[in-house]
């Protein structure tokens, strides 16, 4: 969890507390000490504050990793390691507290039996303690057990601890539940006392004797009383004596008259060997027969006396099922007497916190409901309970606290019921002789700190002497010590409720199954009414030995719904990021069904929504599908970037792999869909997804934490992946889905890290799909897991052999290969927001220089449209040809693999640019059809924007297209050479201006057509044709005809107004035949003002030349006014096509006048139909004929 670790705050903190009046109440000050927790995080509290430096010793590779990492010095200590830590201070505060408050046994060093949730909670918990009420963090040291998976998953407690001791990896008999592994570094580390926690050793009546024997404090009750309360069966028999109401079990017969079994202790405390054997059931047999005495009808429980936490229980409905349940229980909980009860149905889970001490006095700290259930593994527990009456529960609070006091109990523990909210009833479920995950529910709401509490009991003070224990039940003075009554007097009215939800390492959408793997990020943050605590840091992980949970998040506000609202909120901020599932999205949905809001659920509601699928995380398939593309995009990106970078620094220079980095086929199975994308990159930061013609662009960008930002749609997405061995985990705003691999449904392939326990087939064997065919053990769980098909069965492991995620279990024979479920391919649209993606025009233009896939043209338009001036215009465009040559300049007249050495060279610390360069210079053609294309435009700046010429920076920066010496520059060399000749040219109006002048004065007409000095002027020619002075009008369209058809002899032509067009009508012949052998042609040029005047044209060359039947001549329209459409032009052309060739029109030619430019020139020959030819677009008339263009068509 990100909290800044800042050791001096510790601390600063301290000096503020030494500074506080005398008077200040001391729990201002324990509020305080969580700020500082907080503020400060556990760094502050970490091994490196507290050790001496420069020791250094030989360690295994684990612990050197994680003292490498936290920077831990070691010690050797006998066969065992552990990090140094100084001399345990001199001050005498606590000594002096316990014999104010009555203790007898001072402790000053403790050691952590235990790992996890449960170790980094209670030295959280007694250091807080230690410095708010003593005013020394180093009151109390502690030293923690660390095995080689617990360093290597840089786990938070030891960090937090003040010295860790490495113990034998592997299986918790190794280490924290071995008594010998315990009490040995008890002995010699010198502590005072053992904490165990939850879990473990934590019941294990042999510890608390051993240690009693060494002289060493066990922090719990003594070994006869946790013998005896701490067995579920010795429970329930002592239970059952002291008529506690007790449900039906296999306890429940054998005794008086066949009813239930009491029992008197013996002399040691413990309940009769005879007796306990009775309510045992040793074999299958045996709990078959219990089974058949109690009935199936409300469903049977099997469990282990000695399980707990979800683990060693199982529910069965019949007798079938009994046996493979009872096996997988005690393989779950090897060695642990066997007990049956019945299930008690529509019950609440509810608990009595209850603290015995060492004079006799057992006092009640409320309690909780801890209904949420699956698997009989708690989810969420809430406190108070409130479905449960006042004077209910505290019937039930003084049942507890006497079946606690009758046998001497000390330390905490929690008495367990079912409830029956519809008969107010409730029954006795077990004692659990130790502390609960849960107990910061009642720490919440009673403002008692349970573990310093513990602490406290164990060094002798009477709980009525606990300061916070007086405070609870109201008393004027906490610090008094006049005696209460626990059993009749009452504690404070509890005025808030807190609801916790416990962070597990399991996947929710198969059936909660266990987790494991590196953690590379939690991300919660505290507020006023929301705190949590993890097990695990940055780059930490879980392990296979560990236990799936890893944090626990409290709310608390005035009532259960503010509570509810305030965790709904914390959990949907929390982040876990690694190769680990969680639950907490499901969490979510949970806790926002209306039966919980309502409070009206029970032990079974949980497993019913599971069964059902009835509560999930969903996201639309198709935001999911293309969120899985996205994701896996950017990864193919990024490691065919890294690989292309790899290469680079070992010198190699190939280059070949670009196209492929940013242009690639992906799939995505989904829901038994194919999904087949086609990705293209269009920047950076840009993907293109194209699937069935249809095409999406997101945006993404990658956080400085590693989530991908994603637009889609309009709307942004927050995607995290993970690639396992079965597919893909995406995260995608908060929710996970797995993407799985699509495999052979032959193969069996486990989806958990552990170990194979046993198949439930024979090898050979017949498999049903749906049917369990192999028992694993994952987090100390047994669970079976299903085959998909049917088929006769292979073993492909034996049983112990351990397991990954994706390993093969094994290979079917399938029963009936026609009936596997077959995968489609997806052939529609993808169902989403038809909102496109938003790219500036300077966006798309740097984009597109860059090298990425563009519409040049396209592109170079839509960047100079948004300019308004020739200043702007022309930054732009210099801006662009800059960037060209920025890449081009690097590459030209050399070799590329020199050009990529020597890049390569220079820019070690950021390959990168070698690849964008690399990238530029390959798409060379496109980069180059948008200079040409924005050079073009530039011919028209003067008269967009007004001015003679382009600006002179401008024109410096074209100069430079033209110092490129690479053939492969040509064409934008061409355009450039011809805007820096045309900048020599006279304006516009100057020339034509002046070829008026000409014409006007009378020249020989037939003389300049021929004049060489026209050939710049020919098409200018055409800006005079609807001059206002007649003669000029004239002058200029038989010049230009006459210029045109210069390759002709033309043997007649005349320029006259018919019905006010001018028009000009001439015969001709070809050159190069004799005039004998020639044929005369006719031709026409009509200036007019549309198109719609063909009809009109035509009927004057009918009038001038009559009919033909020989395709010889042509026709010509100077189009004057509003410029046509092309599409227009030869629509009304080909409509006209009978008429023309009935005159014998060959070609029908368009030339369309364009202010300061050259004249748009299209044909339409009758060999096609009178349709337009593109090949001759933009020629002058007769040019296609010079060129002997007929040939190539």
């Amino acid at each position: 969890f990100e909290l800044s670790a800042v050791e001096d705050n510790f601390y600063r903190y301290n000096k503020v507390h030494l500074n506080l009046k005398e008077n200040m109440s001391r729990y201002s000050r324990y509020a305080l000490a969580a700020a500082c927790l907080l503020v400060s995080g556990c760094s502050a509290f970490g091994p490196s504050s507290f050790l001496n430096k420069g020791l250094t010793t030989k360690q295994n590779h684990a612990a050197s990793a994680f003292i490498s990492k936290n920077n831990v010095a070691v010690s050797e200590s006998s066969s065992l390691k552990m990090s140094a830590v100084e001399e345990i201070g001199t001050s005498t505060k606590m000594e002096d507290y316990v014999e104010a408050r009555g203790g007898n046994r001072p402790i000053r060093k403790v050691l952590i039996a235990n790992n996890g949730m449960a170790a980094t909670k209670s030295i959280l918990s007694m250091r807080q303690w230690a410095y708010m009420e003593l005013g020394d963090e180093k009151a109390v040291t502690f030293v923690a057990m660390a095995t080689a998976e617990d360093l290597k998953a840089n786990a938070e407690f030891i960090r937090l601890a003040d010295s860790f001791v490495e113990v034998p990896a592997g299986k918790n008999s190794n280490n924290y539940a071995n008594v010998e592994v315990i009490t040995k570094i008890a002995q010699e580390q010198g502590v005072d006392a053992v904490w165990p926690g939850w879990g473990h050793a934590s019941e294990n009546p042999v510890l608390s004797n051993t240690l009693n024997d060494m002289g060493i404090k066990f922090i719990g009750p003594t070994g006869p009383v946790m013998s005896v309360l701490g067995d579920k069966i010795a429970a329930n028999i002592l239970a059952q004596t002291a008529k506690v109401p007790s449900i039906p079990w296999s306890g429940s017969f054998g005794g008086v008259d066949d009813g239930p079994l009491e029992a008197d202790l013996t002399a040691e405390g413990t309940i009769p060997k005879d007796t306990f054997e009775m309510a045992t059931c040793r074999n299958v047999d045996e709990a078959i027969e219990a089974a058949r005495k109690i009935g199936y009808e409300n469903g049977i429980m099997i469990k282990a006396s000695e399980g707990g936490g979800g683990k060693g229980i199982r529910f069965v409905e019949n007798e079938e099922d009994l046996t493979n349940a009872y096996i997988q229980v005690t393989n779950e909980v090897v060695g642990s007497p066997i007990f049956i009860m019945q299930l008690c149905k529509n019950a609440r889970h509810i608990e009595v916190q209850i603290v015995g001490d060492q004079h006799g006095n057992a006092v009640a700290l409320n309690g909780r409901d801890c209904s949420t259930q699956r698997r009989f593994q708690k989810i969420f527990e809430e406190g108070p309970p409130a479905i449960v009456p006042k004077a209910t529960f505290r019937e039930m609070e003084k049942a507890a606290q006497r079946l606690t006091q009758n046998i001497g109990y000390q330390g905490a523990g929690t008495v367990e019921y079912l409830y029956n909210a519809d008969t107010n009833e409730f029954y006795f479920l077990e004692l659990n002789p130790r502390l609960q995950v849960e107990h910061p529910v009642t720490e919440g709401i009673t403002g008692i700190n349970l573990p310093a509490t513990q602490l406290q009991v164990a060094m002798g003070i009477p709980l009525y002497k606990i300061p916070e224990v007086r405070k609870f039940y109201g008393l004027p003075d906490m610090y008094g010590d006049s005696p209460i009554d626990f059993l009749e007097e009452d504690y404070k009215d509890i005025d808030s409720h807190v609801i916790a939800a416990r962070i597990t390492a399991e996947n929710p959408d198969e059936g909660f199954k266990p987790t494991s793997g590196s953690i590379e990020r939690v991300k919660f943050q505290s507020t006023s009414n929301v705190w949590g605590y993890f097990s695990v840091g940055a780059n930490g992980g879980i392990h296979e030995f560990a236990d799936s949970q890893f944090g626990h998040l409290f709310a608390k506000g005035p009532t259960r719904e503010h509570a509810r609202r305030s965790l709904v909120l914390a959990l949907k901020e929390i982040e876990v990021r690694g190769e680990i599932r969680t639950t907490v999205e499901y969490l979510v949905q949970l806790l926002e069904t209306q039966e919980f809001k309502e409070n009206t659920i029970d032990t079974s509601w949980l497993d019913g929504l599971i069964k059902e699928k009835s509560v999930q995380v969903e996201r639309p398939p198709h935001l999911t599908v293309l969120s899985a593309a996205v994701f896996r995009a950017f990864e193919h990106v990024s490691s065919m970037t890294e690989e292309l970078k790899e290469s680079f620094t070992k010198g190699q220079v190939a280059t070949g792999s670009i196209p492929s980095i940013n242009s690639f086929p992906l799939e995505i199975a989904y829901q038994d869909t194919k999904y087949s994308f086609e990705v293209t990159r269009m920047s950076n930061e840009i993907f293109s997804f194209s699937i069935n013609g249809n095409v999406i662009d997101v945006r993404v960008i990658k956080t400085a934490e590693g989530a991908l930002l994603a637009n889609i749609g309009g709307e942004t997405h927050r995607i995290l992946g993970q690639e396992e061995p079965l597919g893909l985990r995406l995260v995608l705003d908060g929710a996970t889905i797995l993407m799985p691999t699509i495999f052979d449904p032959s193969e069996l392939r486990t989806d958990v890290t552990g170990k194979v326990v046993r198949y439930l087939q024979d090898n050979g064997g017949n498999v049903e799909a749906g049917e369990p065919f192999v028992e694993v053990e994952a987090m100390k769980m047994i669970m079976p897991i299903k085959a998909t098909e049917s088929g006769s069965i292979t073993h492909a492991l034996s049983p112990g052999s351990v397991i990954s995620a994706g390993d093969l279990l094994a290979s079917l024979s399938l029963k009936d290969p026609s009936k596997v479920k077959k995968i489609l391919t997806f052939e529609d649209s993808l169902d989403l927001a038809d909102e496109p993606l938003e790219v500036t025009a300077s966006e798309a233009l740097t984009n597109a220089l860059a090298g990425y896939k563009c519409d040049a043209e396209a592109v170079a338009s839509a960047a100079l449209a948004e300019a308004s001036d020739m200043s702007s215009s022309s930054a732009i465009v210099i801006e662009a040809i800059e960037e060209f040559m920025r890449v081009e300049s690097m590459f030209d007249d050399q070799l590329l693999d020199d050009v990529v050495r020597n890049l390569a060279k220079a820019n070690t610390e950021d390959l990168d640019v070698v690849i964008d360069l690399n990238l530029a210079h390959q798409q060379l053609l496109p980069r180059s059809k948008i200079i040409s294309s924005l050079l073009r435009q530039t011919e028209n700046f003067s008269e967009r924007f007004g001015g003679e010429s382009l600006p002179e920076e401008l024109m410096e920066s074209i100069t430079k297209i033209t110092t490129l010496k690479d053939k492969i520059y040509g064409d934008v060399l061409l355009d450039a050479s011809a805007i820096i000749e045309g900048a020599k040219v006279a304006p516009f109006e100057s020339r034509v201006e002046e070829l008026k002048q000409k014409l006007s004065a009378g020249v020989d007409l037939v003389e300049l057509s021929q004049d060489v000095t026209l050939s710049a002027g020919v098409d200018l020619l055409t800006s005079l044709f609807a001059d206002s002075d007649e003669t000029v009008r004239k002058a200029a369209i038989e010049v230009y005809v006459r210029r045109v058809y210069r390759a002709f002899i033309i043997t007649d032509l005349d320029v006259e107004d018919i019905d006010g067009r001018t028009t000009c009508s001439f015969t001709y012949r070809f050159s190069d035949v004799t005039e004998a052998e020639s044929v005369s042609r006719s031709g026409m040029l009509s200036v007019v003002d549309g198109i719609s005047s063909l009809d009109a044209v035509l009927g004057d060359f009918e009038t001038k030349f009559g009919e033909s039947d020989k395709s010889l001549n042509s026709v010509h329209l100077a189009i004057v006014g509003e410029s046509p459409e092309l599409a227009d032009l030869e629509t009304v052309i080909t409509g006209s096509a009978d008429k023309m060739t009935s005159l014998g029109i060959r070609t029908a030619n368009t030339v369309i006048p364009v202010k300061k430019k050259d004249p748009s020139y299209f044909s339409f020959p009758a060999c096609d139909g009178f349709k337009e030819d593109p090949l001759r677009r933009g020629m002058r008339p007769t040019f296609h004929h010079l060129l002997e263009l007929d040939k190539m068509t």
